[in-house]
């Protein structure tokens, strides 16, 4: 579709290679963006006194943890409430200092996953739904894994093949413009495919706001 698009760009200007390697990060800047790829929830086992772990060894392709679903993470079965580390802070500056106990709460900084206190025993599960960075390529597949649901976002790819090839072969205005073009489809797509995971906004009855003034 690309070499459709753009006849002028042919496999003796820019080759299959190099075109190749731009998909493989396409792909994998599209997952990113959208948080298309999903699993269906990891489990790291505690060890007594562990306060924080590392995701990207937990997790394979861990990108980021996946706030939609619910919390994130839960704590032998019981959702934790997110929070920011500067959050804590202002809740309580000696949090850190804790004592081991039953956390209420996470937030995460880099590749880690840390907890409100450290936890208090062995063998306990800890659950985090993740959004996953996409498989490396290994040959001619389709992109974002596969999934047949995100079979409608393949234009995607062709759209950053354009912008890309075009700053590859010195044509600056034109990978501009596709640049924008790209950029605007990303954005659209992410609300597309992000919509579904939100529920409805429940706003407070009128009836309860009478006589609260």
């Amino acid at each position: 579709m690309f070499r459709d698009q753009n006849p002028e760009i042919t496999s003796r200007v820019l080759s299959d290679t190099t075109l190749h390697s731009f998909l493989q990060a396409g792909d994998k800047e599209f997952c990113a963006e959208t948080r298309c790829i999903v699993d269906q929830g990891t489990t790291i086992t505690t060890v007594a006194n562990e306060q924080y772990w590392d995701l990207t060894v937990e997790i394979t392709n861990f990108f980021d943890i996946d706030k939609t679903s619910a919390s994130g993470v839960t704590y032998n079965g019981k959702p934790l409430k997110y929070m920011s580390m500067a959050e804590l802070d202002n809740e309580s500056s000696n949090w850190r200092a804790r004592s081991a106990g039953v956390p209420t709460s996470w937030f995460r900084r880099g590749k880690y996953l840390w907890f409100d206190r450290k936890v208090d025993s062995e063998a306990d599960d800890i659950v985090v739904y993740s959004a996953l960075l996409s498989n490396d390529w290994i040959t001619d597949i389709a992109p974002y894994n596969a999934e047949t649901q995100l079979e409608p976002y393949h234009v995607a790819m062709v759209l950053y093949l354009t912008k890309r090839a075009k700053a590859k072969v010195g044509k600056p205005e034109e990978a501009i413009a596709a640049f924008q073009e790209y950029a605007s489809y990303l954005k659209w797509a992410k609300v597309q495919i992000g919509g579904t995971r939100f529920g409805a906004i429940h706003f407070v009855p009128r009836i309860s706001l009478r006589g609260r003034r």
